[in-house]
């Protein structure tokens, strides 16, 4: 898969996003909702709440224009799951969370 594309006008997190980026995929998405803290400008592109069908085809363009940063972008979008959304992370810091303030 080359691209992942939301373009919703209202998301909570949405797990199809955090999916993709869990698989290395780059991103294309609204700037609503999670969009905004899964999406940015090393992984994807993150459009205005209510983009035009021009301004999603010019994020296509950019990407296909610059096939260089498709191994950047993919790694990048990878980091982004990993650091805010992978489960076994998580759960040691959630875990290391609880012990401090029992400690405390």
């Amino acid at each position: 898969v080359d691209v992942f594309v939301n373009v919703s006008v209202s998301e909570g997190t949405p797990v199809s996003s955090m999916e993709a980026a869990s698989c290395g995929i780059p991103l294309i998405a609204t700037a609503v909702g999670g969009n905004k803290e899964i999406v940015n400008a090393k992984n994807g592109y993150l459009l205005d709440p209510n983009p035009s069908a021009k301004e999603i085809a010019q994020a296509f363009f950019a990407m296909i224009d610059h096939p260089e940063n498709i191994d950047d972008q993919r790694a990048a979008s990878r980091a982004v799951w990993d650091e805010k959304y992978n489960s076994r992370r998580n759960l040691e810091k959630f875990v290391m969370s609880l012990k401090a303030i029992r400690e405390s």
